[in-house]
């Protein structure tokens, strides 16, 4: 009998994960099938410029610096690719000379997360757009934000919807602490850090802005905002004084008719109302349809790669600095094999240092710009393109550079050190009743996490700290060719903007990395006949789609949907946890 109930189980056991295999090859062979499916349809994109085409620039959610996998999920509910700042300026240059595109439609969505020099970016190449080709630029949005005002303010009209809303009021800066929220669960960050200005650790140590950190945030905020309403004044024949005073009055809840009559804005109608201007524009009959093309759609279809043997690489280095172990960010064991093969790569005659980064690991901010010396040696030319921050670490990597380009928007210097070492005891001891005891060979084999520095063992971090802000400034002032008492005066971990920073000796020209592109070739004697190489190179494959559904910034992206800005200052306190102790970084700082 017992046999007999043996086998019978077991043969039901040996149906089932039968089943379950066959099921999981099913589904395989399904994700390989979509994949297929989806990836070939963007290798040969089926989308045909015709005639009178208008080039459909969406900006809403995100915009990242470069194209970015597309989900699994994004796949398979067919969703359009997120926007990129590579793509959209691609996308503005190319349809300048393309007979198919009449103009542009740049619809005002509401961005999500873009910094102002990616905006003025854009707003610039839209400007360009207009005065090289003589084609239009019109705007229009339901509720149209601040960002995106200001790069649709150098449209020929904008018009907003009569029930819609321009939302012009300020700039603010949000700086999360978490003091509080240590002292409820028991941990001390015990900080060690040089610098008057270098604020990334407050929010760990206090529960608000010291005065050397509120006065640095005034001053680079304040020269922001100053930048932003000259623009739309230039643009709008606005003066700045109603500028402010719209801001001011909270006209963001008035009557829309008052963004007309202060000339904000073109008109007001609704979406089918504005269709009929684009019609009456490109001139068809109002019952046909627009043939609207998005951004990626249009790179797809029109970009080709340069074929010259001379190449200039842009090199991407965006998000957090780190070491490695991260599918995130700039990672230091990523980057520095790719900086030496193109050292090592005859074909490429130059480098462009596409830069957006608030820094992050002291350890791999030097092992990345000792990769770019190394580079300098072979003599070829080296820029540095900042996007909306080159901060700290960003700046580490950035100093080294022939030529350094920003935006007049951007965030940059924060030329200090710090480390923060936490200390568990009272969530262990007081919050979880846990103990600790210790048996050592040596006076300092305590040194751990679980109870707090001695005097000695901090004076030992100090030098430390103290050591690695010698080396980081003094890279900065040979990068810069300045003396380093001069640099020192002007570092002490203080953010500047890009207008300052420019004064100051940080950043030698206002541009964008096209223009930083154009200075490596003339330096390099190729500027009548070069192609640009894009590094890291993005593929869409589908290993790498397979992956997107199972990496861990997937489920990041999705638990943020779902919590939102409570998930962020969550995931703040878990990298904290997670990151190298000794820190070139800036404090997370949200502008908006």
């Amino acid at each position: 009998m017992n046999k007999f109930v043996s086998s019978l189980l077991g043969s039901f056991i040996g149906t089932w994960i039968a089943f379950l295999l066959f099921g999981v090859v099913i589904f395989v062979s399904g994700i390989i099938m979509i994949a297929s499916m989806s990836l070939s349809s963007i290798k040969s994109p089926a989308v045909k410029v015709a005639d009178n085409s208008v080039l459909y620039i969406d900006l809403s959610g995100e915009i990242t610096e470069r194209p970015t996998n597309m989900s699994l999920q994004e796949y398979i509910n067919d969703s359009s690719p997120a926007n990129n700042l590579h793509d959209i300026l691609t996308a503005i240059d190319i349809a300048k000379t393309d007979n198919h595109i009449p103009g542009i439609y740049v619809h005002c969505g509401g961005i999500s997360s873009a910094g102002f020099a990616t905006a003025k970016s854009i707003r610039d190449a839209l400007q360009n757009f207009k005065s090289e080709s003589g084609k239009w630029v019109y705007a229009y949005g339901e509720t149209i934000g601040e960002t995106e005002y200001y790069i649709s303010s150098v449209a020929d009209s904008i018009f907003l919807n009569p029930i819609g809303a321009l939302d012009i009021h300020g700039f603010m800066a949000v700086i999360p602490f978490y003091k509080g929220l240590l002292d409820k669960i028991g941990v001390d960050m015990q900080i060690i850090r040089v610098g008057t200005f270098k604020s990334a650790v407050e929010p760990y140590m206090l529960s608000s802005m010291s005065e050397a950190n509120r006065l640095q945030t005034q001053t680079y905020l304040d020269n922001l905002w100053s930048n932003v309403c000259d623009s739309i004044s230039s643009a709008r024949g606005i003066s700045t004084q109603t500028i402010n005073e719209y801001a001011d009055s909270l006209m963001t809840f008035s009557d829309p008719e008052i963004a007309v009559k202060e000339k904000f804005v073109d008109g007001l109608c609704y979406d089918h109302e504005f269709e009929s201007k684009i019609k009456n524009k490109i001139d068809i009959p109002e019952d046909d349809n627009i043939n609207y093309i998005n951004v990626s759609s249009f790179v797809n279809a029109k970009h080709r790669k340069g074929n010259s043997s001379n190449k200039i690489a842009v090199l991407y280095a965006v998000g957090d600095i780190n070491v490695s172990g991260s599918d995130n960010g700039i990672n230091s064991d990523d980057l520095v094999p790719i900086i030496l093969d193109l050292a090592k790569d005859d074909a490429i005659s130059g480098l462009v240092l596409r830069v957006n980064s608030p820094g992050g690991s002291a350890y791999a901010s030097e092992q990345i710009w000792e990769a770019l010396e190394q580079f300098k040696m072979t003599g070829k030319p080296f820029a540095v393109s900042m996007g909306d921050y080159a901060a700290s670490g960003g700046y580490y990597i950035s100093c080294g550079a022939q030529q350094i380009f920003a935006e007049p928007t951007t965030i940059t210097g924060s030329i200090g050190i710090f480390a923060m070492v936490p200390n568990f005891n009272g969530l262990l001891t007081d919050k979880l009743g846990i103990n600790t005891d210790f048996v050592t060979t040596n006076s300092n084999s305590d040194m751990s996490v679980v109870k707090p520095l001695s005097p000695a063992q901090t004076a030992a971090l100090q030098r430390s700290i103290n050591r690695g802000y010698e080396l980081f400034t003094s890279r900065c002032a040979t990068g810069r060719n300045m003396e380093i008492g001069k640099l020192k005066s002007i570092a002490e971990g203080r953010v500047w903007d890009a207008i300052e920073a420019k004064n100051l000796g940080l950043i030698d020209e206002f541009g964008n990395t096209s223009d930083a592109v154009e200075w490596v070739a003339d330096k390099a004697g190729i500027s009548e006949d070069y192609s640009v190489e894009y590094l890291p190179e993005f593929k869409e494959d589908f290993m790498n789609l397979l992956y997107s559904a199972f990496s861990e910034s997937y489920y990041k992206t999705e638990i943020r949907k779902e919590y939102g800005i409570l998930y962020d200052y969550i995931e703040e306190i878990n990298n904290l946890l997670k990151q190298d102790q000794i820190q070139c970084r800036m404090e997370n700082i949200i502008i908006k």
